[in-house]
């Protein structure tokens, strides 16, 4: 089967000669393996790669280092840039949110945030995971390590069970019982059917009972009590945690994979990347992620401003002599189509991807050039908050 390009792009970059060097150093567990010279909008990229190669690995080879990968970003703002961005190459990553207004008084958590907060970190070891959190978020408060685990049940479609047990299982467990449910910790019966709200989930429940079995198990809108999808099973939170007896570095265990992007001085993460010069001896640009100069972008210029064209279209074609590897990422297909027509002639030999990528990079050692076209289009809009699992 032909690879994905987001797959080839990964190994291309793996397989050139300062990052394999990096790659096997990573595998004898030469710690910290420090990666320099790498702008901004490259980092993601490369934590993909870091990431991929790593879990490609087999356990046997990680020198004990889990399949776990922490990345730490310095700050909210760039822990959703970075996320954005790692999702063209790593879909299954995930989003650690901080705590809200943990340091105001008489102010309740965001709801969303707190149940999308206890979603992730109980999938924390149950595989391979990617968590993207800030250096921050980790000496956050957080339910004491295990507790999450202990105070789940799992429902299946299909299975047996009584109604009337779990309905004295939610009282028991803290869950209010309403007419119509409207808010987590909640539940409502009507007949044989339960509506159910769990803590840590983004939508709730609607199980539907024939005798002593769940004959029927979906996830619904809470707005129009409509359902939205089948589901196989569910994982019920019967306590709410509220003691936060713990904190979230608790959740990073001593073998878990660390990646920090711009680390502190003080670092301890296996893998540190960063825009400046952070190794030790003579500076080596070899394996620097670059700025791939094709100028300033207002938006039309593409379309109306020709020498701009013409700049641009001169630097395809020194790419394509030097026989690059070049992708444009696309927010949508009507730009890859609108692109198409703008530059007829000249657009073969580039892959048009879809994905979300605020800005390019090249990557010499690897002869491979990849464009935003929000660049190219001059939208750079100010960058609009991580919408949140719910919505």
């Amino acid at each position: 089967m032909e690879k994905s390009i987001r797959t080839e792009l990964l190994e291309r970059v793996a397989a050139s000669e300062p990052i394999a060097r990096k790659l096997d150093a990573m595998q004898k567990a030469q710690w910290p393996v420090q990666f320099s010279h790498v702008i901004k909008p490259a980092q993601p990229f490369l934590a993909a790669v870091i990431a991929s190669s790593w879990h490609r690995l087999p356990a046997d080879h990680r020198q004990g280092v889990d399949s776990t990968i922490w990345l730490l970003c310095p700050s909210v703002h760039s822990q959703e840039l970075v996320y954005e961005s790692l999702l063209n190459w790593q879909p299954d990553a995930l989003f650690l949110p901080e705590a809200e207004l943990a340091a105001v008084e008489n102010v309740l958590p965001d709801p969303e945030i707190a149940a999308e907060r206890l979603a992730l970190l109980m999938q924390i070891g149950t595989g391979p995971r990617i968590i993207v959190a800030t250096r921050a978020s980790l000496h956050q408060p957080a339910p004491k390590r295990g507790t999450l685990q202990s105070a789940v049940t799992q429902l299946r479609r299909g299975a047996n069970i009584k109604m009337e047990n779990l309905l004295d299982q939610l009282v028991s467990g803290d869950y209010e019982r309403v007419a119509q449910v409207t808010t987590r910790g909640q539940f409502a019966v009507r007949g044989g059917i339960v509506d159910l709200y769990s803590w840590q989930a983004p939508l709730p429940f609607r199980l539907e009972f024939f005798g002593d079995q769940i004959e029927s198990l979906r996830e619904f809108d809470i707005d129009t009590q409509t359902s939205v999808r089948d589901l196989r099973s569910v994982d019920i939170l019967f306590e709410t945690t509220d003691g936060q007896s713990g904190f979230v570095r608790d959740y990073v265990a001593p073998n878990h994979f660390k990646i920090e992007i711009e680390p502190e001085v003080n670092s301890s993460a296996h893998v540190q990347i960063s825009e400046g010069w952070i190794e030790t001896g003579p500076e080596d640009f070899g394996g620097a992620f670059e700025d791939c100069d094709i100028g300033e972008f207002a938006a039309g210029d593409l379309v109306l401003a020709e020498a701009k064209r013409a700049q641009f279209v001169e630097r395809l074609k020194e790419w394509r002599v030097n026989e690059a590897r070049i992708v444009i990422y696309f927010q949508t297909e009507g730009e890859i189509e609108r692109f198409r027509e703008i530059m007829a002639g000249v657009a073969e030999g580039i892959d048009f991807v879809e994905g979300t990528l605020p800005r390019g990079f090249c990557l010499p050692a690897a002869n491979l050039v990849v464009l935003s076209a929000a660049e190219l289009f001059g939208r750079f809009a100010i960058h609009a908050p991580r919408q949140l699992r719910r919505a």
